[in-house]
């Protein structure tokens, strides 16, 4: 056995030591001596080599199953990685982030939307004819049937806005249950890319004008059907009604504006939404139960509902002065400051420099809203003071995001399905590789047993 501080293994005086391999992790379990070479791929182990080391059952706590082999302990996946994808990379050391090999900083202001889904679902940029063709599928799905509009108005025009668009995709669901693998009583999808893009096709459609439903249900205003000659980003306006009052179509500077930022935050790796909808299609249903398990985990304050608590923070400071107050109870720590630091950069995310460009293009919008202006200030003050720089404390990308949202006089109870619609082109990405590039293997985590054992009924 190697020893424990050189990993060098001599069989005597006059052999000469074995050349131990480098990609490996030499591990030795002090309750046994038991030593094992794990191997080291790509800068990870594979944690299924550590159940080689097993020890005796512990009498004492059988609930450790030390007999079954070493298992690893990470709450909230901080050091777990569970899959490979090709999709996106992020180096938040660096400041940087990768769709398929191409920086963002060669992409945004240079393709469109339909490009940027293009290349996240089918990895490789399309040439004008593959351009022109996706566009057409997705103008030629037809509208959701009367009942999915009809489930999204059941719901209090005050209600949550995510509520309706789920219930719109549960509805949509529904619509053909011959999508459904349980229903059909096989596998649909695993291995089978035309039913995959046929699925990513209607959803991609469908979901832009649930959203707009949802919004226009709230909003208490008519839908506007879609046109079969406009852009998916142009549709959706349309769709929320967002559109020159001379005109009657949407303003090409507004197009313009949400080209970027959904080119800006089309996807994000791993993100807890990702994880949660390839969490749940390791069970091989339908795209749509895929995604409203995303979107649940987008909700939540944690993940992407921070954008409206964040949002509302600033209402609650309500005016510019208010401003110093709210950072000096910050660093109290009485206080939490939502929209600033992220759990991947450790620089300023790369994302926000585009953002903050498209707020400075929106500056007539954003004078307009008193709210806006608090924010800005918060930033401007936020980036001077020591107890933010010194903790590396940066502006949140989706936080601006939602700003320039607002500017372009969304409310800001729409910010987060807006967002979720923005991301939906990354997460039908992870699915369609789940689906044709992965293996069927369920996904199935352990647990450590911390409750008692032996309890006898009275």
């Amino acid at each position: 056995m190697p020893s424990a501080t050189n990993g060098v293994s001599t069989n005597g005086a006059h052999d000469s030591p074995k050349k131990i391999p480098q990609d490996v992790l030499h591990v030795i379990d002090g309750r046994t001596g038991q030593y094992q070479a794990v191997s080291i791929k790509k800068n990870a182990i594979n944690a299924n080599e550590l159940k080689g080391f097993k020890a005796p059952k512990d009498v004492h706590h059988p609930e450790y199953q030390n007999e079954q082999g070493l298992r690893v302990y990470d709450p909230g996946f901080s050091n777990t990685v569970v899959s490979e994808s090709k999709i996106t990379y992020i180096n938040g050391f660096e400041g940087e982030i990768h769709y398929r090999g191409y920086s963002i900083q060669d992409i945004v202001g240079q393709k469109t939307f339909t490009d940027i889904s293009h290349l996240l679902i089918w990895g490789k940029w399309p040439t004008q004819d593959e351009k022109s063709n996706f566009q057409k599928k997705l103008n030629s799905v037809p509208l959701p049937d009367g009942s999915v509009f009809q489930v999204i108005r059941s719901f209090p025009k005050d209600g949550s806005i995510i509520g309706m668009m789920i219930a719109g995709l549960s509805a949509l669901q529904s619509c053909d249950m011959n999508a459904i693998p349980a229903h059909a009583a096989k596998n649909l999808y695993m291995g089978e890319p035309k039913r995959v893009d046929d699925q990513i096709i209607r959803v991609m459609s469908s979901l832009s004008a649930i959203t707009a439903a949802a919004y226009c249900h709230h909003m208490d205003i008519p839908f506007t059907p879609p046109r079969a000659d406009f852009s998916y980003i142009q549709n959706f306006l349309l769709m929320v009604g967002l559109v020159d009052k001379e005109t009657g179509v949407p303003s090409q500077r507004y197009v313009n504006v949400l080209e970027r930022l959904w080119a800006v935050v089309a996807d994000h790796e791993m993100t807890c939404s990702t994880a949660a909808l390839l969490h749940t299609a390791s069970a091989l249903p339908d795209v749509i139960s895929c995604l409203t398990s995303a979107y649940c985990a987008l909700y939540g304050p944690l993940h992407g509902g921070a954008i409206e608590v964040a949002y509302k923070q600033i209402e609650e400071i309500g005016s510019v002065e208010n401003v110093s107050a709210k950072l000096e109870r910050v660093r109290a720590g009485k206080e939490r400051l939502y929209g600033y630091g992220h759990r991947v950069y450790r620089v300023t995310d790369p994302r926000f420099t585009f953002i903050r460009d498209i707020l400075d293009e929106l500056s007539e919008e954003v004078s307009q809203d008193p709210l806006l202006r608090v924010a800005f200030e918060l930033d401007r003050q936020a980036s001077q003071d020591e107890y933010f720089i010194s903790r590396k404390l940066r502006p949140n990308a989706d936080f601006f995001a939602a700003l320039a949202y607002k500017a372009l006089g969304f409310p800001s109870e729409f910010i987060l399905p807006i967002s979720i619609l923005s991301r939906t082109q990354g997460l039908m990405a992870h699915w369609r590789e789940a689906m044709l590039e992965g293996g069927a293997r369920i996904w199935r985590p352990g647990q450590v047993y911390t409750g008692d054992l032996g309890n006898t009924m009275e």
